[in-house]
């Protein structure tokens, strides 16, 4: 393996989990090689089938003689030994990222609040990635489901998923860097990624009528996580991500009912190509 220097992030063409390896690298200024592998969509009798082998079939074989746990998401470098290392599983590549990239916190309090915070934006995620690859009769159920999921996400009383978060700023001692801890942290690129993608789910499904569209959080009544959202944004180590490719992919793979497509529809197998490159390399 040479990667000259490189982080290797492989992922489906797809934001998904990928997205926030993506993020911490350029971010952390290092030079990212992103392999891309495509969901690859099969139309025959009107029926859509997903074919996964541009993975299954060809890197996934030769990468499990190296790690037999390997899956989408994975990293690839040579760290500062010189070991060859191939991590596999979100979390550990994100662990592993924010160590390196000391994005991990600064002491044992701070790292047991990234650890958390991780596994707490990771349970936000799972919510709507489960209503996103669920496929509907109907488009009354899929409302109706899509109800439930902004219910249990955006409800405004101790059980509601993202007033966890609200709450968490209202704790912090310094409450105005609008990072989770008291630096950047690995558990901030996960938020807002989600953030994100919840964001495009309250457009999609008009949970904004009424609302202002520039500020939805602050709307819903998180104002916290508003200023988080927006500080995220402005960030301008960030930018190199919204400029890129990355930024503009869809949300979930093909196969999904929401995301996979343009502004939160479904991927269009019959008009929609894929031309995302395999293999995009930026400094």
């Amino acid at each position: 393996m040479d990667n000259s220097g490189s982080i290797t992030v492989g992922y489906w063409s797809t934001k998904g989990l990928g997205s926030v390896c993506r993020q911490i690298v350029l971010y952390s200024g290092n030079k990212l090689k992103a392999k891309n592998y495509k969901l690859q969509p099969i139309v025959k009798d009107n029926i859509i089938t997903y074919d996964a082998s541009e993975w299954a079939e060809n890197d996934k074989i030769d990468l499990k003689k190296r790690n037999s746990l390997i899956n989408l998401p994975y990293i690839e470098l040579i760290d500062s030994s010189g070991n060859e290392l191939l991590i596999s599983q979100s979390n550990a590549c994100l662990s592993y990222l924010g160590r390196k990239f000391k994005m991990f916190g600064v002491n044992e309090i701070e790292q047991i609040q990234c650890e958390q915070l991780l596994l707490e934006t990771s349970d936000l995620r799972n919510i709507i990635t489960s209503f996103a690859y669920t496929h509907f009769k109907n488009k009354d159920l899929e409302y109706e489901v899509a109800n439930e999921v902004f219910t249990e996400a955006f409800q405004n009383t101790n059980a509601g998923k993202m007033q966890k978060f609200e709450h968490w700023f209202d704790t912090k001692e310094n409450n105005e860097n609008y990072f989770l801890v008291n630096d950047i942290t690995v558990a901030d690129f996960n938020l807002f990624d989600i953030l994100d993608l919840y964001i495009e789910f309250l457009k999609h499904y008009n949970f904004t009528e009424g609302k202002n569209n520039n500020d939805l959080l602050g709307a819903l009544g998180y104002p916290n996580l508003s200023n988080f959202y927006q500080n995220f944004l402005n960030l301008p180590k960030m930018q190199k991500y919204y400029e890129s490719v990355f930024y503009k992919l869809p949300y979930t793979n093909k196969s999904a009912n929401f995301g996979s497509g343009i502004k939160g529809n479904k991927w269009d197998a019959k008009n929609q190509l894929d031309e995302t490159p395999k293999e995009i390399i930026i400094n």
